[in-house]
């Protein structure tokens, strides 16, 4: 028994096998771009919680979110306060110093949040993010505490020095998210009296 090939038969298969070897090609190219894009994605630090009330309406818990923007407190400040459909937001200042009398890196200034206040009927949800830390002289800027490197260099903050003032930053975030939650307690009602 003789195996004949015919020469377009050959050809023929030969050809498939090359398209289907392209075609799988292009789909793992295509996987592999998708994948380095995630990667690129840096995690952010989030502090966020829904909180659920006593069948208060929507507008009640806004205005009460409000009134905690408005009160001021003396370990922070909080700024550029607005209120859209039913969302409040402002940006909380902390400042910051080192505690040592000579220190080593002088990263003088202040840590930055966003709080977000999403007010539904019964419940609602705060967001604190993009958690900053900016100094004065703007030579030793941490930047987002998400970086593993201050956005100043390792060589002008320490890496010692930059996960202590990461850490004084959550600390801080950690703090407003008290206060707001005994903000959220209170009535709109409930408003401090003028100095007036």
């Amino acid at each position: 028994m003789t195996l004949s090939f015919k020469p377009h038969t050959t050809l023929l298969t030969f050809l498939f096998m090359l398209c289907s070897l392209g075609f799988y090609a292009q789909d793992k190219a295509g996987e592999k771009k998708e994948e380095d894009e995630f990667a690129k994605k840096k995690p952010e630090t989030k502090l966020t919680e829904v909180i659920t009330t006593d069948s208060l309406p929507a507008s009640e818990l806004l205005k009460r979110a409000v009134n905690w923007i408005k009160v001021e407190s003396n370990m922070y400040k909080k700024g550029t306060g607005s209120t859209n459909g039913n969302k409040a937001e402002c940006v909380v200042s902390f400042p910051v110093k080192p505690k040592e009398l000579n220190p080593e890196v002088d990263y003088t200034g202040k840590i930055t949040m966003k709080v977000v206040i999403d007010c539904k009927d019964a419940k609602y949800k705060y967001t604190v993010s993009e958690i900053k830390h900016t100094s004065k002289s703007g030579n030793t800027t941490g930047g987002s505490i998400d970086n593993t490197v201050p956005e100043c260099g390792s060589m002008a903050m320490k890496d010692l020095v930059w996960k202590k003032l990461k850490g004084e930053a959550l600390r801080g975030a950690a703090q407003v998210v008290v206060d707001l939650k005994d903000g959220m307690i209170k009535p709109s009602t409930d408003v401090p009296a003028s100095d007036w």
